[in-house]
């Protein structure tokens, strides 16, 4: 089953070298599925923030997730672009 969503047409000036990495990253075959993924991406990033904020205060519960911390500087990808 294929969901069809209202679409809404934007101008935005971005920084081309952003722009191209997360093309090339991400696979995308066009800019509105880059942007979707992008804003759905910071959408669940913020929330989670929201989240962790809002629990600070059980910080003494080891049931509760904290942040993760990534680095990706050894990863096995190209770092030149």
């Amino acid at each position: 089953m294929i969901f069809m969503t209202t679409r809404r047409k934007i101008s935005a000036t971005v920084a081309p070298d952003l722009l191209e990495r997360a093309l090339h990253v991400t696979g995308a075959s066009n800019l509105s599925q880059l942007l979707d993924a992008a804003l759905g991406a910071l959408i669940e990033q913020e929330q989670e923030h929201r989240w962790l904020d809002a629990h600070t205060d059980h910080a003494d519960d080891t049931d509760l997730p904290g942040p993760v911390v990534v680095d990706l500087s050894a990863a096995p990808w190209d770092h030149s672009e």
